[in-house]
């Protein structure tokens, strides 16, 4: 199970108000990003965290500067070192990224997927808005009668009809 964190624009002003504007929440996964791992740049493009990629390519041409001087062996781990960090640490980029346009948190879930991340999320939501239910004042309503099973006029104990006559 993993864990989301639920991210609204600037702009948007209820989480469960209007349901055609809910498409726009952003469901952030926190955990290792495999397409971040192997796709670095592109992930980076589609995202568009400009300022990471910029910080990302910066920080790769200097560690395969540093790790050339030394040998391909070593450039080759470093090269795996930085990916797998960054795989790691991709999806709090993104969150920071989006903080940093003027997206805020507005909630968190466990989900398996995504969508149950959605749905969970959104049904919260609707339950948190929704208009309380009437309380039903029980000093108003009329005492009721118990209710005593009864076979004809023989009043129902147990599996048995009336008192038991054993001796």
């Amino acid at each position: 199970m993993s864990t989301y964190v639920v991210m609204a624009p600037p702009e948007f002003e209820d989480v469960a108000g209007d349901p055609r504007q809910t498409d726009r929440l952003a469901f952030v996964p926190d955990g290792f990003s495999t397409l971040a791992f192997l796709f670095a740049v592109i992930w980076l493009l589609v995202n568009r965290m400009w300022l990471v990629l910029l910080g990302y390519l910066a920080a790769t041409l200097v560690i395969e500067l540093l790790a050339l001087s030394v040998s391909q062996e070593a450039m080759a781990v470093v090269a795996l070192f930085t990916s797998i960090l960054f795989g790691l640490e991709a999806q709090a980029l993104r969150r920071w990224s989006l903080e940093r346009k003027g997206w805020r948190v507005v909630g968190i879930v466990d989900a398996h997927n995504k969508s149950e991340a959605e749905f969970r999320f959104l049904h919260k939501a609707a339950d948190r808005v929704s208009p309380p239910r009437p309380q039903i004042d029980r000093q108003q309503r009329p005492a009721s009668q118990p209710i005593i099973p009864r076979i004809g006029s023989e009043q129902v104990v147990g599996l048995t009809l009336g008192p038991e006559t054993r001796q």
